[in-house]
């Protein structure tokens, strides 16, 4: 229970990050932050057997910002971890 409360936090982490990043693009101090690059294929693997159909695909947007979100809700996932006590 522990582990899938820090992945979920990572991941909130990671989705908060990005948009926050993409929010301040415009921000001329602030638009490194914004920084970094997709992951993936964007047209997925389809496979058609006639009888079976199945469609492989995944992809990821990374930037700097959803980085740090993501180090910072691991962080704060340990707090939430030792005060419910888990």
């Amino acid at each position: 229970m522990r582990k899938f409360i820090i992945i979920v936090f990572c991941v909130l982490g990671m989705i908060v990050g990005i948009a926050i990043g993409e929010s301040l693009a415009g921000v001329p101090a602030l638009s490194w932050l914004s920084l970094g690059g997709e992951l993936g294929f964007k047209t997925p693997l389809t496979v058609d057997l006639n009888f079976l159909q199945f469609t492989l695909g995944i992809w990821c947007k990374v930037n700097i910002a959803g980085v740090i979100g993501m180090v910072l809700f691991a962080l704060l996932s340990r707090f939430v971890v030792r005060w419910v006590k888990l």
